[in-house]
């Protein structure tokens, strides 16, 4: 077997300077081999502490936090563009007012700064002192939590002191009532000089101005005494009303004397009517036998004809009829143009106006004057404010019809029917009472 050369050589001296190079050649081996038994303790260490891993780890969802958060902040920004909600109707801005002092610049109403709960957005004011810069805007959790440098939301309250301001807002509130109501009554009143109500046979009501060209009553209605079924007017504590019963068909057959005895002064008597519908005069079955019954007990004498005229000739036609029928009695009360809607039906004077009206009431009442009798109109507020003009009629006297306990008519009139179904002796059915304030036999 032949060796190698080098190896002779070694042997044999020529090779002395080799134990150096395989010394070099050890220690470089040796240091690789610590290198990398370092680098490999290293990399088991950090496997073992997880310190590598979390830092990738951390670093991987903080990357994923910044991509929700954007995804948050698109998705918020997109509500509050399509919401309706203005920042007046947000709560942060409705904010009670702590009472610190305000900067005079219009633009700048409160002091410091605010948190929007919404939006996340602090608004800064600049009307705030410079000591105030440094402090720190209330969080979205003071605020939640009803504690902000604006308003402590959670300050208690001495109850003492709270059920005292209650109480001082309760009288307030009651005090504040009854004036409303006090002026509200003033101007009712004062409405009542200048406006009344008419109330319309279909139930619709209406304000009717007073006419101040016509004269007022000056009857003082504390005066009236009622003793059912009289009503008596006293002036300086002495009576000075009559006392009468509307008369017609309607009653049957009266017993007069009781009606004297029961406390009337005179009746009034229904002499006829104008059909609503054929136009036809028709005299009252009993007017006659009414006529003679009244004079006959003492009583004063007053009538009345219900028209249906359409013209000035037809009402003279039945002013006519009244004079004719009443020529052999003594008639001193008045002679009365009744004129009235019919309820529930037609009626000739449908088509009339206001106008119309006016000039036959007057046409009849001009007549009746001329004949030597005091002529009247009959009427509720409805057709005496509303039907006719009374600034035309005003030189005539009223027998106005009210069941109540003081009648609503602002103008003078002479006469007041205040209840259609009253129970008086001599009448058997319902009798309809009227007060005359003066005394028309004189």
């Amino acid at each position: 077997m032949k060796l190698h050369d080098d190896y002779y050589e070694e042997e044999h001296g020529t090779g002395s300077k080799m134990p150096y190079v395989y010394m070099v050649l050890i220690m470089s081996v040796v240091i690789l081999g610590v290198t990398a038994l370092v680098f490999f303790v290293n990399q088991s260490k950090s496997k073992s502490d997880g310190s590598g891993y979390a830092a990738a780890l951390a670093q991987k969802e903080a990357q994923a936090a910044q991509t929700n958060k954007q995804l948050e902040d698109n998705a918020a920004e997109s509500v509050i563009a399509e919401s309706k909600l203005t920042a007046d109707q947000l709560d942060i801005w409705s904010l009670p007012d702590t009472g610190r002092e305000k900067n005079s610049s219009k633009s700048n109403k409160n002091n410091g700064t605010v948190t929007n709960q919404t939006t996340g957005e602090t608004v800064t004011d600049g009307s705030a002192n410079n000591s105030d810069k440094t402090d720190k805007a209330p969080t979205a959790d003071e605020i939640s939590q009803g504690k902000t440098s604006v308003y402590d939301m959670t300050t208690k309250e001495d109850p003492k002191n709270s059920e005292k301001t209650n109480t001082d807002k309760t009288d307030k509130e009651e005090t504040d009532k009854e004036k409303d109501e006090k002026e509200d009554d003033d101007e009712e009143d004062e409405d009542e000089d200048k406006r009344i109500q008419v109330k319309h046979a279909d139930g619709s009501k209406e304000w009717v101005d007073v006419n101040n060209d016509i004269p007022k009553n000056k009857y003082d209605y504390s005066k009236l005494t009622f003793q059912k079924p009289i009503m008596n007017y006293y002036e300086d504590g002495k009576l000075v009303s009559k006392c009468g019963v509307d008369i017609s068909a309607n009653q049957g057959e009266v017993d007069f004397g009781k009606l004297k005895s029961a406390g009337c002064d005179f009746v009034m008597i229904k002499i006829g009517a104008r059909g609503y519908s054929s136009g036809n005069i028709v005299t009252d079955e009993n007017y006659q036998d009414n006529l003679k019954a009244a004079k006959k007990a003492g009583l004063d004498i007053g009538v009345y004809f219900c028209s249906q005229a359409v013209s000035k000739a037809e009402a003279r036609e039945e002013a006519d009829e009244v004079l004719d029928a009443i020529s052999d009695y003594s008639v001193k009360y008045p002679v009365v143009f009744v004129m009235e809607n019919v309820d529930d039906d037609m009626a000739r004077i449908e088509s009339l106006d206001l106008t119309d009206r006016t000039q036959i009431a007057k046409a009849f009442l001009n007549r009746v004057e001329d004949a030597g009798y005091t002529p009247m109109i009959y009427g509720d507020k409805e057709w005496l404010l509303t039907m006719v003009d009374m600034e035309d009629l005003q030189d005539y006297d009223v027998w106005f019809a009210q069941d109540s306990d003081e009648p609503e008519y602002p103008y003078e009139f002479g006469m007041w029917q205040y209840d259609s179904d009253a129970s008086i002796k001599g009448i058997s059915g319902d009798a309809a009472m009227i007060m005359s304030f003066k005394d028309y036999s004189k």
